[in-house]
């Protein structure tokens, strides 16, 4: 990682804004947009190389070797406006490996050939076409670094003595400047190419991770499929029986009291599927966002008092007492199809897991800003395992309903879902043996804070409490 120094940010905001600027042809795969990025920082890089070496050259009198490297410079900064003009990173590295090739050749003929720091600065240029270009450009271009410095040699050995440009007091100076730059140059290209595999490797990692939470959401919705399919099997089967068996024998029967107790048949039948289908279809549209409300001010009396109302013949039938304690006047913003839906769920599935002669405690009450529906039973109560997938989809729990009543294993799961849409929530408190309580929370319309009359949360918990030890 560089340093979190200033010239440093600086550098990385100069790179991080030339490379928005880089066309998204080439930015399509990893190699190519690592290739992209690397060109623009050599070519930020070099620029500031070369302009400290000219301003050095420049106040010991070396011009010549400044006007080349002020050729060099302008080359290599303007290396990654041609591969923006381009559109490709091939011609920008080999353009940059021949500007810097011709450079330091350049330099070799004005610094006295082999005598000169010029010479060695050629190894870098296998290297930068070998991180450009790839392995093909990199041997292209190390067979041409190679003839370029077996000439320069080859002078040498030759007699011929390139000449030195420079005053000769500052040969020592010059020739220090030139390998500790060599070296300090050779780093940088280590750290940026190091710094490039470390965020392709981290966008790899995170891709990765990507594809991974991507197949186990795969895997869950193929999960969830074949719970659908096994459901849509096996709780639409037993009603579809039910409705053709009794189809047939009313083609047959004329008995007006036999016939009404088929039609009822058909009609429970009906029923069954009906909310079976409903409850997957709300469950679909709640997953996907398409749940639409119309949130309007509710008094929740009136409702909780309706929904009682529809499930009292079923309450009859297993004879439950349900126990209704209302306060009026408990004013919230919700939608009340949606509330009516959740009421009717946790009041239907304490008549369900109740058994016979027990009784149904439903509550209204204010607590805090928020209008509380307490739903208590004294059911067989729901062990600390169910509790934790209580309200997932598709759940299938211990207790079973007390009267052979069918459960789609979605209904809780939509109610909290729709709480949690209208600003709400449900909360389960139960035991094994000691009944279960679910209270469902709507935020008041007027959040002014109400005193409890006689019926709190507390209250009503202790009486679980108390009606569990006594059956225990």
């Amino acid at each position: 990682m560089f340093p979190d120094v200033l010239p440093i940010k600086w550098i990385t905001t100069v790179t991080d804004r030339i490379d928005r600027r880089i066309p998204e042809n080439l930015l399509a795969d990893a190699e190519s947009s690592r290739r992209a990025r690397l060109i623009t920082r050599f070519g930020l890089m070099g620029a500031i190389f070369g302009l400290l070496y000219t301003s050095f050259y420049l106040l010991v009198g070396h011009l010549w070797g400044a006007a080349i490297i002020i050729g060099c410079t302008a080359g290599v900064a303007l290396t990654p406006s041609l591969m923006f003009q381009q559109k490709s990173t091939e011609l920008a590295g080999h353009f940059f490996s021949m500007v810097l090739t011709l450079g330091f050749l350049s330099l070799c003929c004005c610094e006295g050939g082999v005598h000169g720091h010029a010479l060695a600065w050629l190894v870098s240029v296998p290297l930068c076409a070998l991180l450009l270009l790839g392995q093909r450009g990199a041997i292209l271009w190390l067979a041409l670094a190679f003839l370029g410095a077996s000439l320069v040699v080859g002078c040498d050995l030759a007699g011929f003595n390139l000449p030195t440009t420079y005053p000769p007091k500052w040969e020592g100076v010059i020739s220090a400047a030139g390998y500790l730059g060599l070296v300090l140059f050779m780093s940088m290209l280590g750290l940026i190419f190091e710094s490039g595999r470390a965020q392709a490797y981290a966008r790899l990692q995170a891709a990765l991770e990507e594809l991974s939470a991507t197949n186990e959401r795969l895997v869950h919705l193929n999960q969830e499929k074949v719970e659908f399919m096994s459901i849509a099997a096996h709780d639409l089967k037993n009603p579809l029986t039910v409705i053709m068996g009794s189809s047939e024998m009313m083609r047959t029967i004329d008995q007006p009291g036999l016939f009404r107790d088929m039609a009822e048949m058909i009609l429970s039948a009906s029923k069954r599927m009906h909310n079976l289908i409903r409850d997957l279809l709300d469950a679909n549209a709640i997953e996907e966002g398409r749940y639409s409300s119309k949130i309007e001010s509710c008094d929740l009396s009136p409702l909780v008092a309706e929904i009682v109302e529809q499930n009292l013949y079923a309450a009859k039938k297993k004879e439950i007492e349900i126990r209704v304690g209302l306060q009026n006047n408990l004013v919230v913003r919700t939608d009340s199809a949606a509330t009516l839906q959740i009421l009717d769920n946790l009041i239907s599935n304490a008549v369900k897991y109740s058994p016979r002669n027990s009784t149904i405690h439903v509550h209204l009450l204010p607590e805090q800003g928020h209008a509380l529906v307490l739903v208590r039973d004294e059911g067989p109560g729901i062990s600390e395992e169910d509790q934790k997938k209580l309200f997932q989809k598709y759940t299938r729990l211990t207790a079973r309903p007390t009267g052979g009543e069918s459960s789609t294993g979605l209904g809780l799961s939509i109610a909290k879902r729709l709480a949690q849409t209208l600003g709400g929530d449900i909360l389960c408190h139960s035991a094994l043996g000691a009944g279960t309580t679910f209270t469902f929370r709507l935020p008041l319309k007027s959040t002014e804070t109400r005193k409890l009359a006689v019926n709190t949360v507390d209250q009503l918990l202790r009486e679980q409490a108390t009606y569990s030890s006594h059956r225990n």
